[in-house]
Formats: C-alpha cells, sequence, structure tokens
C-alpha cells in the first residue's frame, strides 16, 4: 500500500482482513508499505512482517520513484513469495513494474479508479496514461465494483486482465438501539482530502438548519483539510455537529447511529457503505463510482447527484419527516448485504483466487 499515515482508509481495513485471512489459511504475509506512519505500527503489532518505503512518495518523484522500484524488486526477490498484491495507485504502479522484473505472479487492487475523470481528481488524466501503458504489464486487475472493470475497459485494458471482487465488511448488530424522540442521528466516516465533498454536505446541513430541522450529524476522520471542514460547520449550534477524530471500533458508533452518509467527488466500492449495511443502517450517499450498486432507491436509502445539496438535504429529510424509513431501509440494506457484501464471501474469493486457501506457506 502506498500510504501508512492513517488507519481508517478503506484501503488499510482491506490489507488488515485479507492479511488476517490468508495467515488463517497457513500463508505467510509480509506487506511493503510507504513512508513510516501509525498503519506499520498497527500491522507489526498484530505480528505481520512489514517493510517500510519511506521514500515512497503518492506524487510522482522521478528519483524517489526509481529508488522504490529497485527496493521493491529487492524485496521480491529476497521474499520469494508466490503471489504479490498491490493497492492503491502509487505502489500499484511500481509493484506491477517489480514483479513483472521478477516474473512473479500479480494483482492491482486500485480501490477506486485513480482515473475517474471530475475536476477534483486533479491527476486523472496522469492516471489514465499510466494505466494505458501498464496494462502491457501481465499482472490482473481486480476491481471492487462493475464500475471499476468498465471503467478499465473503457481505456482500453484487455477483458481477460480484469476481475471482480466485490468488497466486503463485518456490522455490529445493536439490540438496544431503537426510535426515540432525539432527533435523527446521522453519521459519516470520510478523510479530509480531495476525494471527499464536504463542502455539499455542510451545504445541505445549512438547508436543514435553515428549515429548523432536528437533527444531529457527527463526523469520523481525519486529513489535510481538517480545519477547513470544521471551518464549513462552525456555526452550528453546540452538539448538532460533532467532529470525533479516528476510532478503531467505528462499527460501534455505527451501531449507535439512524443512518450513514456520504458526500464525495469518487468512489471505488465505499467499505464504509458496506458496513452500515451490515449493522442495518440507512444510506445517504453521491451517486459516484459504485455507489448505486450498493444502494435500492427509495427502499435502502437515496443517491445523491454529484455536488447536489438540495438533493442531499432532502434526502436527509426524508429520514426527519418519517422515522420508520430509518427502520425499513435500515432492513433492506442489511438483506442486500448478507446477498452480495459479506467478509466472509469477500476473504473467501481473494483466498481463492490468490491461490492460499487451505495451504501452508506462501505470501
Amino acid at each position: 500500500m502506498t500510504r501508512s499515515d492513517t488507519i481508517v482508509s478503506g484501503s488499510f481495513k482491506h490489507i488488515c482482513q485479507i492479511g488476517e485471512k490468508f495467515r488463517d489459511e497457513g500463508a505467510e504475509v509480509v506487506y511493503a508499505i510507504g513512508g513510516d506512519g501509525e498503519a506499520i505500527d498497527k500491522l507489526r503489532e498484530s505480528g505481520f512482517k512489514v517493510h517500510a518505503l519511506t521514500d515512497l512518495k503518492r506524487e510522482v518523484s522521478p528519483f524517489s520513484d526509481l529508488f522504490s522500484l529497485l527496493k521493491l524488486v529487492w524485496l521480491v526477490i529476497s521474499e520469494n513469495p508466490q503471489v504479490c498484491s498491490w493497492h492503491t495507485a502509487k505502489i500499484g504502479a511500481l509493484g506491477r513494474m517489480a514483479a513483472m522484473l521478477t516474473f512473479k505472479r500479480s494483482y492491482y487492487v486500485p480501490h477506486g479508479v485513480p482515473f475517474v475523470n471530475t475536476p477534483e481528481n486533479k491527476g486523472y488524466k496522469k492516471y489514465q496514461l499510466i494505466e494505458k501503458m501498464l496494462s502491457i504489464l501481465p499482472s490482473k486487475i481486480i476491481g471492487v465494483c462493475e464500475f471499476d472493470k468498465n471503467e478499465y475497459l473503457r481505456i482500453g485494458v484487455p477483458d481477460k486482465k480484469l476481475l471482480v471482487i466485490r468488497n466486503g465488511m463485518l456490522g455490529k448488530d445493536n439490540d438496544t438501539w431503537q426510535l426515540t424522540e432525539k432527533p435523527v442521528h446521522f453519521i459519516t466516516a470520510a478523510r479530509f482530502e480531495d476525494q471527499k465533498d464536504y463542502v455539499t454536505l455542510a451545504a445541505a446541513c445549512h438547508q436543514l438548519l435553515a428549515e429548523k430541522k432536528p437533527f444531529t450529524l457527527s463526523i469520523y476522520g481525519d486529513g489535510q483539510y481538517e480545519e477547513q471542514v470544521k471551518a464549513r460547520f462552525a456555526d452550528f449550534p453546540e452538539g448538532m455537529i460533532e467532529f470525533c477524530g479516528v476510532v478503531d471500533n467505528f462499527a460501534e458508533k455505527l451501531a449507535e447511529a439512524d443512518v450513514f452518509i456520504l458526500s464525495s467527488f469518487w468512489e471505488g466500492l465505499p467499505r464504509s457503505i458496506i458496513e452500515a449495511m451490515a449493522c442495518k443502517k440507512a444510506v445517504v450517499t453521491s451517486d459516484v463510482g459504485g455507489c448505486s450498486e450498493l444502494i435500492i432507491e427509495q427502499k435502502s436509502g437515496y443517491l445523491v447527484p454529484i455536488r447536489n445539496a438540495q438533493v442531499m438535504a432532502q434526502s436527509m429529510r426524508e429520514y426527519i419527516d418519517d422515522k420508520q424509513k430509518i427502520i425499513d431501509h435500515g432492513l433492506a440494506a442489511y438483506d442486500l448485504y448478507l446477498a452480495k457484501y459479506s467478509l466472509p464471501v469477500m476473504l473467501n474469493n481473494y483466498a481463492e483466487e490468490y491461490g492460499v486457501m487451505n495451504k501452508k506457506q506462501g505470501s
């Protein structure tokens, strides 16, 4: 994985769950992660061997990129894995080259197509060109939704190199949760980065505030734009908007809330939404990436056109004005989760594809 500065990202949760599954199946799992942050510490505390690629940077940097590529080649030779799995864009590019140079079977999991054409994704043209060039490499690309696969087909990547393994998550059932006369409690978990659209979410909340609609919103996350995001909610009454930072037990927080909300400019198949579905929560989300694959419109939640604060406010208003929908939509979301997006299904699919089911060795 490219970055180690956070443990809240969906991609980090993903590699943790995959690693635990593979280790349970008897495989030896070794990680290589950019930087020297808390994600590395957490993996090492869990008993995994981790190589810190301290020179790997998210931005293009010819010297550090070349050095990181050489280090990856050395790591692959020295660890001699049966299969390599590269997660997120930057290390996905360098890792696929390293695997080709060392003749190793390799997979790339982008966790959201890096070349989605949206103004907020400033590097999409660069990543589109890179992905076209890298499509000549033998590595397979695993999309987490049909949207991912279709985007790669659109830029000319051969179908034979693409497969889809849907994300899966565990939830947490809260038998004590029930509707009350208290304001509807919305909850979100999204990093304060370019990808997430807190501008639209703040505007929607301001509309509801102007209408005197009763609600609260808990915001979980961290990132470079934290102060700017907080400033957009600074004029709300005390206790209406709460910034909660990063927690290890977000599923427990989800289980206590009423409705999950995600405002974003681009996504793959958001693990945060799947986690909410697993917790029997109704969902309001931007209609980007694979989000439409997770929502049964007006039955398990609402899809909001990108940057449309008015529709987002209306979707939130539906739950404020008719609380029974919170229960009905949450149950429908849970049924869809059980059918397609449970964690055991995802983990077994990866283990079978990588060839580590019931193996006593591997990497």
